[in-house]
C-alpha cells in the first residue's frame, strides 16, 4: 500500500513539474510568436514604405516631365511671338512695312 501512494505522489510530481514546463514553453512560444508578428508587420511597414516611395518617384517623374513640357512650350511661345515667322516677313516687305529697325534706310 506504501508504493502504490509514493507511486501516485511521483506521478503529482511529475505532472505539477510537467506542468510548469509546459507553462513556461507556452510562454515561450507565445512571446516568439509575438516577436514573430511584430517582426512581419515591421517587414510589412518597408514593403509598404518602399511600395509608396516607388509612387512618390514616379509621380515626382511625371511632374517633372510635365515641367519640362511646359518649359519647352514657354520658350517656343516666346520665341515665335519674339521672332515673326518667315511668311510674315515676306507679307510685311511686300506691303512696304518695316519688319526689323535695320531695315529704316531700305528702299
Amino acid at each position: 500500500m506504501v508504493s502504490a501512494i509514493s507511486g501516485s505522489s511521483q506521478a503529482t510530481q511529475y505532472s505539477s513539474s510537467s506542468s510548469s514546463s509546459n507553462a513556461a514553453q507556452e510562454a515561450a512560444l507565445e512571446k516568439q510568436i509575438q516577436d514573430l508578428e511584430d517582426q512581419a508587420k515591421t517587414i510589412k511597414d518597408q514593403v509598404q514604405a518602399a511600395q509608396v516611395q516607388q509612387d512618390i518617384a514616379v509621380a515626382q517623374a511625371k511632374l517633372d516631365a510635365l515641367r519640362a513640357a511646359d518649359a519647352d512650350k514657354a520658350a517656343k511661345a516666346a520665341q515665335s511671338q519674339s521672332t515673326p515667322s518667315a511668311a510674315a516677313l515676306r507679307q510685311a516687305e511686300f506691303d512696304g512695312e518695316k519688319t526689323t529697325s535695320s531695315n529704316e534706310f531700305w528702299m
